[in-house]
């Protein structure tokens, strides 16, 4: 008997092999995150490189810290193109510059997010990493417009995963 973990990891398998990046998130029967993802294109993009001690690194991508990489030694492999928050089918776009690399499987999860709701606001809390340079990201939703106030590799930021 296939189990629903198994049945999970074929159809991201599956919908990899042939290039698809997106999904959506159930998060409660009126709330839900979409998702796109793509493969980095170095010619869509600027670079900045920086030296230390001898080692030249990857900084900046189109003028910005970037996040996704311990040490910028290579390229990302995959950006966070699209992520939209979805409550009572009103989509709600949310920032994702500068957010490569957000998971090692191309496919993100529940487990990944947290939707904490205030009496006039949300906050959406998610943390992304492939293995190595890992971010977290908040959202502040109100009045169905979102900002993002927190983009960052501080621990201090993923605190509330363990909440």
């Amino acid at each position: 008997m296939t189990t629903t973990i198994q049945v999970l990891v074929f159809i991201i398998s599956f919908s990899n092999l042939f290039g698809q990046k997106n999904g959506t998130i159930k998060i409660d029967d009126n709330t839900s995150i979409y998702w796109e993802i793509q493969q980095f294109d170095t010619s869509k993009h600027t670079f900045e490189y920086c030296l230390e001690s001898d080692l030249r690194y990857l900084c900046k991508i189109d003028k910005q810290d970037w996040f996704g990489s311990d040490r910028g030694l290579d390229f990302p492999k995959n950006e966070l193109k699209k992520l939209e928050l979805i409550i009572s089918q009103k989509r709600i776009p949310l920032e994702t510059s500068q957010m490569f690399n957000p998971n090692f499987s191309g496919a993100l999860f529940e487990s990944q997010f947290e939707l904490k709701r205030f009496k006039d606001h949300y906050i959406l809390f998610a943390f992304f990493s492939d293995g190595a340079g890992s971010y977290s990201a908040h959202w502040k939703i109100e009045n169905g417009k979102s900002e993002r106030i927190v983009l960052s590799i501080e621990e201090e930021f993923f605190e509330w995963q363990l909440e």
